[in-house]
């Protein structure tokens, strides 16, 4: 398998880093008028788990994930 060259200029590194600044600009606007404690007790009533120091890391992850991914949908239309 051939490697692309580091001189090419739509390297998957600058795909994501548009991608990236989209999402956090997003993310950042639908912030402004959600309440993300209720947003974070939503998702977790959502997905069967109970937020805290209880929880795994990978439990907490997963309700992170689910916060951003609706913050996300909800700022990119507005």
């Amino acid at each position: 398998m051939a490697r692309k060259s580091s001189n090419s200029s739509n390297t998957s590194q600058e795909n994501g880093s548009i991608g990236g600044n989209m999402t956090k600009k997003a993310v950042e606007k639908a912030k402004k008028t959600t309440d993300t404690e209720a947003l974070k007790e939503e998702v977790a009533n959502e997905l069967g788990i109970t937020p805290g120091k209880n929880a795994t890391a990978e439990e907490n992850g997963r309700i992170g994930g689910e916060m951003t991914k609706k913050l996300y949908n909800k700022g990119k239309n507005k």
